[in-house]
């Protein structure tokens, strides 16, 4: 894509092509491992391990539905384990496994090497004004009228692309 055209689109749209962009090269980063979808969950839990499934569905924007199918897909890979709270029996937090612990640590390191990469060309002052204007994005955004988008956590299959 030219980058004439790609200034010229939606912020919506561009955050969408670099999602997919990043989402692709973070998944040939962790293809070694037990589990190819949920990355970001998996993220979350690293640096809140023990949080309650809401603090998870907050934070990353995922309905309470299928924020269940999510944690029980990582349970049945052992990822994960609910431990209910003992001051409320209701409530139940998401613990990762040994496991989930050991092949997580690969995926925030994977974040890690990508982000580092992304930056590695942008200055210090850039990096503060991009996360600033994302943070203000993403406020704005929260505030405007919208409906509740359900995204599709069922498995889906990776096109393998070799380089």
């Amino acid at each position: 894509m030219l980058k004439e055209n790609f200034s010229k689109l939606s912020i919506g749209t561009k955050s969408l092509i670099l999602s997919k962009l990043y989402y692709s090269v973070l998944s040939k980063s962790v293809e070694n491992l037990d589990i190819e979808r949920y990355y970001s969950i998996l993220h979350f839990l690293y640096e809140n391990n023990g949080c309650n499934q809401q603090c998870i569905c907050n934070n990353l924007a995922i309905d309470k539905t299928a924020m269940v199918k999510v944690i029980d897909y990582l349970i049945k890979v052992d990822f994960v384990e609910r431990k209910t709270n003992p001051e409320d029996r209701r409530e139940f937090h998401i613990v990762l496994t040994k496991k989930g612990q050991k092949q997580t640590l690969q995926i925030v390191k994977s974040f890690n090497e990508i982000d580092e990469l992304l930056f590695s060309s942008i200055s210090n002052e850039e990096q503060l004004i991009f996360n600033k204007v994302m943070c203000q994005f993403s406020g704005k955004l929260k505030e405007l009228p919208s409906n509740d988008l359900f995204f599709n956590y069922k498995k889906t299959s990776i096109a393998k692309k070799s380089k």
